[in-house]
């Protein structure tokens, strides 16, 4: 089946709101078997509105529409579409009784334009909004299902996956299997070579790699007439690809690099700290990011100066007068002092430039070294990073992360 996405609203037309709506539902909808192939973004006009709507009737057999369900003048989606296709508002008692009782447990008043949001189609199946006033709906003409949803992803999001999913599951003749395997540390051509048997599209699916943030990613779609059967084909393909890329695989679908990290650190019983320059605690608030670590991390440090390196963890002054502080002698000194004087098994540093300023010949902007001192070794590596300041700085932590992960695993 195929589906087309379309945003209503100025503010994502005018690029004021990136549109997150479209990859994240695009990305649930090739779970089900239902390949995204177009997205639309238009502004809140009533005739851009039915524009769209009839460019997507005819060559989509799934539209979903996000955005314009709110109370105020310019939302105007679900009055459009329907006056548009023939489908005839009028007030839904539960949906009314339902923004009432939204209204009274945030103990306010519910206004009278709230009031629209309860109309709806008499055909329509209605999608609850637990997490706002707008509730959703889906409609069908002429065999089409058009989903109507709000526009802010904190509502969008859970109705998606609580009324979307399961509506559209019921109506899948064919089941699908989604694995996505999760690489850092390869480039996406490298990747490619290493398994280009492995990529493309095949009877029992579709596999193909992307690039999300700083990991590479191999997608596989496997289908079958049984849900065990589409199990089976995944997994299988998942194997052979882990097979060849061992050594980069950080986990599978919504796993965290983080996340993966403490488990290992369960599994071996380890305390962690850390002590960062050029992040400035980012390191640390990405673990801190995991339920549980609090039995796992020791403390974090930000010793930006060259002061604070030698008072909190003991660089020595010599190491910094001779070779500075971004040197993989002051990143191994980091990494030795934090474990030292926090007690924990796992030190962990960052020292670098993050730029756009203060690089040189010797040490350009991008250069960073990070220090790894587990309770028998310590690691030290260098890094030649290029982007933004904050994508040097993002960048390091997912390496550190990835070579801690890679070392516990």
């Amino acid at each position: 089946m195929k589906a087309e996405i379309i945003a209503v609203g100025n503010e994502v037309v005018m690029g004021n709101t990136i549109n997150t709506n479209a990859g994240y539902i695009a990305k649930q909808l090739q779970t089900m078997g239902i390949m995204p192939k177009y997205h639309t973004a238009i502004c809140d006009e009533p005739e851009a509105i039915k524009s769209a709507m009839d460019i997507a009737l005819k060559r989509a057999e799934v539209v979903i529409l996000t955005g314009g369900l709110g109370p105020t003048k310019d939302d105007l989606t679900k009055e459009v579409i329907c006056e548009h296709l023939n489908k005839p508002l009028e007030m839904n008692q539960e949906a009314q009784e339902a923004l009432e009782a939204y209204f009274k447990s945030i103990n306010r008043i519910m206004s009278e334009n709230n009031k629209k949001q309860a109309l709806f189609p008499k055909d329509a199946y209605i999608l609850t909004n637990n997490h706002g006033t707008a509730p959703g709906c889906i409609l069908e003409y002429n065999g089409t299902p058009v989903v109507l949803l709000p526009g802010p992803p904190k509502e969008m999001q859970p109705m998606f996956n609580d009324f979307v999913i399961p509506y559209f599951k019921k109506l899948m003749t064919i089941y699908y299997e989604t694995i996505d395997v999760k690489l850092f540390g390869i480039g996406e051509s490298i990747m490619a070579e290493r398994i280009s048997d492995l990529l493309g599209e095949f009877e029992w699916g579709t596999v193909a790699p992307y690039i999300s943030g700083y990991e590479v990613i191999v997608r596989i779609i496997a289908k079958g007439f049984t849900k065990t059967e589409a199990k089976q084909r995944a997994q299988a393909h998942k194997n052979k690809v882990e097979t060849r890329l061992r050594e980069y695989v950080i986990g599978y679908n919504e796993d965290k690099l983080e996340e993966q990290v403490l488990e290992c650190l369960k599994k071996h019983d380890y305390t962690v700290s850390t002590v960062e320059s050029c992040t400035g605690g980012l390191l640390a608030g990405r673990l801190v990011n995991c339920s549980g670590i609090s039995a796992y991390f020791e403390q974090g440090m930000v010793t930006y100066s060259n002061e604070a390196k030698t008072k909190l963890v003991g660089v020595k002054a010599e190491t910094l007068a001779s070779v500075g502080a971004v040197s993989p002698e002051t990143a191994k000194e980091m990494a030795e002092g934090v474990k030292r004087v926090t007690g924990a098994d796992i030190g962990l540093s960052t020292t670098g430039v993050a730029g756009p300023t203060g690089g040189s010949k010797e040490k350009p902007v991008g250069l960073v070294y990070i220090g790894l001192a587990l309770p028998d070794q310590t690691y030290v590596h260098e890094l030649r990073l290029k982007g933004t300041r904050t994508q040097v700085r993002e960048k390091t932590v997912k390496t550190v992360l990835y070579e801690l992960y890679k070392l516990l695993k």
